[in-house]
């Protein structure tokens, strides 16, 4: 018997396996379930291999026959018990993915939420090592998607992209697993997540397979943009999907808030009104990343905003610049205070809405008066006294 589970499932205690099974076959037929076997079969492993298959072909039939969800999961693990018996790890690999399979594969609404828990318990089951843990990741997501639930599993994107480096996954596997990812986050509201699991899958088109993602590359354009705490969007532009939508609507939309303005957006409002009200985002809600994103472009010209600037560029009523401004430092778009007394606010720092030439070189120069700095202060010390390094560092 091979070992590949991560822990002991429960199951019947003090019964043989095939009394087991046998108890089972007894009880599934009562249900309507049709065995084929020998009339007078011998009590053997041989009838415990014939038999296993077709005992996990009939389990669903307990979803809806049996009432007791304790008895579901007993006979569910008793199931999976028995597969462990397998003599060969791709026989019990085989047998785990048929048991998932079947009752993913079953098309009865009721107990959604047992079957899904019940899914869940077989994947942390078994070692993530194994090849065949892929397809029970795959049947577990199916379920979070359609009950919106997630319940005894963690699902961390990070990790499951390791555990398909191991498992040699394909890339149209990688695909499905990242979309069904996307699904699953957005049915439980974990909407970052669901962006990040949506830009995974768009990384794993090539340039010639763009054109296949364009209806995934449209979400995503539209998942960031509607994401509140979302304000920097330039990398999706290297994305082959997002290049596919080059002249559409959604892609304009993407370049206005990568690094266009307020107005921008408002032209680009005006001229596809219908276009923008059938987004998964309102208007006013455009309106208002908008405003920030604008201020985030005003602040990196600059140090000092001009209340009297903000309320004509932002096309704000002055009594909604001060909670504008708080609201701009809370989300940490920029850092600053406001200077009531002289209308204005200090800007210390601020995002970069895209980091292209400009900003490498910003980089470049600070590393090398960083660097300059350190050799002031290394020659002060060996000569045992400081210089004061240029720059203020």
């Amino acid at each position: 018997m091979s070992n590949v589970l991560n822990q002991v499932a429960p199951s019947f205690i003090g019964i043989s396996y095939l009394s087991q099974a046998l108890e089972m076959k007894a009880l599934l037929e009562t249900y309507g379930a049709k065995f084929n076997l020998p009339e007078n079969f011998e009590e053997n492993e041989d009838t415990f291999l014939e038999l296993l298959p077709q005992l996990i072909e009939q389990f669903p039939l307990y979803f809806t026959r049996c009432g007791s969800d304790v008895e579901v999961e007993s006979a569910f693990f008793s199931l999976i018990s028995m597969i462990q018996l397998l003599s060969q790890v791709d026989q019990i690999e085989e047998t785990s993915k048929k048991l998932s399979n079947a009752i993913v594969a079953d098309t009865n609404k009721e107990r959604l939420l047992l079957k899904s828990r019940l899914l869940s318990q077989q994947f942390s089951c078994y070692q993530p090592s194994l090849g065949s843990t892929y397809v029970l990741l795959v049947n577990v997501l199916k379920l979070v998607v359609e009950t919106g639930q997630l319940r005894h599993v963690t699902l961390d994107i990070d990790q499951i992209s390791d555990w398909m480096t191991k498992w040699k996954s394909d890339v149209q596997e990688q695909r499905v697993i990242y979309r069904l990812l996307h699904e699953a986050f957005s049915a439980i509201q974990q909407g970052e997540k669901a962006i990040q699991a949506l830009v995974r899958l768009l990384k794993l088109y090539s340039e010639n397979e763009g054109v296949e993602a364009k209806s995934d590359a449209h979400i995503c354009v539209i998942s960031h943009i509607a994401h509140p705490k979302i304000f920097v969007m330039d990398h999706l532009l290297d994305l082959h999907p997002i290049r596919a939508l080059d002249g559409q609507l959604s892609h304009e939309l993407l370049q206005i808030f990568v690094d266009g303005d307020l107005n921008d957006y408002i032209e680009f409002y005006n001229n596809n009104l219908d276009f923008v009200e059938k987004l998964a985002v309102t208007h006013e809600e455009n309106l208002r990343k908008m405003r920030l994103l604008t201020l985030a472009s005003m602040a990196q010209d600059c140090s000092e905003i001009e209340f009297s600037q903000l309320v004509e560029k932002l096309n704000l009523a002055t009594e909604d610049l001060e909670p504008f401004v708080i609201e701009a430092i809370g989300s940490g778009l920029i850092k600053g205070k406001i200077n009531e007394p002289e209308g204005k606010i200090s800007i210390s720092s601020t995002i970069n809405r895209t980091f292209k030439e400009p900003q490498w070189l910003f980089i470049k120069n600070k590393l090398e008066m960083w660097q300059k700095n350190l050799v002031i202060i290394q020659e002060s010390m060996r000569k045992g006294h400081f210089s004061v390094p240029i720059g203020g560092g």
